[in-house]
């Protein structure tokens, strides 16, 4: 435990003769220490303490950079418990010094473990998580712009200030130029039909302007808390980008994205691959709760998973092909074989999904 920083984190808050038996660490991310501090008189708090180093590299004090982080997951659990009352902490509040930077929120509780749920109860998880989605992705939110959340002073708005009919057919523009990137590498797939199905999707997409919403970048097991007859978001990584898109994303993530990246060392101890059934069934559940059936939605979300299929395979070739695999790649990603074992496994996938439609 960073007993000093957790000292100073308690001295802030004024909370007064905190025994050390009630401070416990609960957690570890790339970025933040997790502790819970149980309160005699009052409900449970989490503090969430920043850390000084981050994938080997020192973080600078930048205190716009931090309030723009924070101020993002304040507004996030604002309009997502007014979507759903008691989906993610009620209180949130953030102390910003450069001796320590830390947040605390309310205890969501322990939830049960991804190893531990039935198939049928990871199902109901999903369909939960898909239709608090859904009312999310639809609610409005006050903010302007597009993409990232920064603190312009007063307010958040999105990094990107532009006509959004514009940045639909960027985003749509995007695709086609990763894929022609793709079918001029040397890389061995089914080129043919995975040229043939995207551009079909991408000119279908075109004609279907989607919403911007405001998503949440990082919904890894890890911050959704389960219980018996709900689930719980926590540590959300906000941005403004469109509906469908974010909702093929949860799809993506639970169903291919995190099960291929259990080797890499940032997710060994994850249990993701062992897993891999349990967190279909949690992607599966989310395309019933998310989509009520409506045929429409659901290809849409079939494309948008093709779509990210894309974006990884892309990623993963241009990895190996740069000329530095810095500390943070080899982190999130792995070294050169693991990029490559997955380059192959992201372009399998793509075909196989692309045969499916």
């Amino acid at each position: 435990m960073r007993c000093d920083d957790v000292i100073q984190a308690i001295q802030k808050l004024s909370l007064e003769n905190i025994p050390k038996n009630h401070i416990s660490k609960i957690g570890e991310g790339a970025w933040h220490d997790v502790y819970k501090v149980e309160r005699a008189l009052a409900a449970d708090i989490v503090l969430r303490i920043k850390k000084k180093e981050a994938y080997g590299a020192v973080q600078d004090y930048e205190e716009n950079a931090l309030i723009s982080e924070y101020e993002s997951t304040k507004i996030y659990y604002q309009n997502a418990n007014a979507c759903c009352d008691g989906i993610c902490p009620s209180f949130f509040d953030y102390f910003l010094d450069e001796s320590i930077v830390f947040t605390v929120e309310s205890y969501m509780g322990k939830g049960v473990p991804l190893q531990r749920l039935r198939h049928h109860d990871a199902f109901s998880v999903g369909e939960k998580l898909g239709d608090f989605f859904r009312s999310m992705h639809s609610k409005t939110t006050g903010l302007e712009g597009f993409g990232a959340l920064q603190w312009n002073g007063e307010k958040l708005e999105g990094k990107v200030q532009q006509d959004v009919n514009q940045i639909w057919q960027d985003d749509n523009d995007q695709y086609i130029s990763v894929l022609e990137k793709l079918t001029r590498a040397d890389l061995q797939f089914d080129q043919i039909n995975v040229v043939d199905k995207v551009i079909d999707i991408i000119k279908d997409r075109r004609n279907h302007q989607q919403k911007i919403a405001l998503v949440n970048q990082d919904i890894t097991p890890e911050n959704m808390i389960v219980h018996s007859d709900n689930v719980s978001i926590i540590d959300p990584f906000p941005r403004l980008d469109f509906d469908l898109k974010y909702a093929g994303y949860v799809v993506f993530c639970y169903k291919f994205l995190l099960p291929a990246y259990s080797t890499a060392p940032r997710y060994r101890s994850s249990g993701y691959l062992q897993n891999a059934s349990t967190m279909r069934y949690i992607g599966d559940g989310f395309i019933k709760g998310y989509t009520s059936g409506d045929t429409w939605l659901i290809r849409s979300i079939k494309y948008e998973y093709i779509l990210w299929v894309l974006l990884e395979t892309y990623e993963h070739y241009e990895i190996l092909n740069g000329n530095d695999l810095n500390y943070k790649i080899r982190q999130q990603m792995g070294d050169k074989d693991m990029i490559n074992n997955r380059l192959s496994i992201c372009l399998d996938e793509l075909e196989k999904s692309c045969l499916a439609l």
